[in-house]
């Protein structure tokens, strides 16, 4: 008889503007802050002072490779550790909305073709929502380090 091990994810989803999510791994996330950042310049986002840290901010759509939506519509800074051997301890991303946390087994993931735009890792179907998944390498993640 064999054993079956279901295997849940925690995951962050994330807002984009224009209304699709993207998903990281919970543990990834080590704080989330709500803003308020004033008219400007989408592309700079300034930085963030967070536990003796000046952490550059990024749109979560510069990030993931697409146009950034006006800087006075992003909402929340989500806080990422990077792996302990990068050169940046951790990243900003802003986003427009709120975050939620999503724990979801494996066996209810469905692969899904990666929109062309953007720069995603992989694209999913979760309970009938489809969430692109983003590149862990781009906050200095390597392959196999994200436990």
């Amino acid at each position: 008889m064999s054993e079956y091990i279901n295997e849940t994810l925690d995951l962050a989803a994330l807002p984009l503007a224009d209304g699709r999510q993207v998903l990281l791994p919970l543990l990834t996330l080590a704080e989330v802050q709500q803003v308020k950042f004033e008219k400007g310049d989408a592309g700079d986002m300034g930085t963030l002072s967070w536990r003796g840290h000046e952490v550059e901010v990024t749109s979560l759509e510069a990030f993931c490779g697409l146009e950034a939506a006006p800087r006075e519509q992003h909402t929340t800074v989500g806080i990422f550790r990077a792996n302990k051997d990068a050169k940046q301890p951790y990243h900003a991303l802003a986003f427009c909305g709120l975050a939620a946390h999503m724990n979801v087994s494996a066996e209810d993931v469905q692969s899904e073709e990666l929109p062309e735009e953007g720069s995603f890792a992989s694209a999913a179907t979760i309970e009938g929502e489809t969430y692109l998944v983003a590149n862990l390498e781009a906050l200095g993640y390597k392959e196999g380090t994200v436990h």
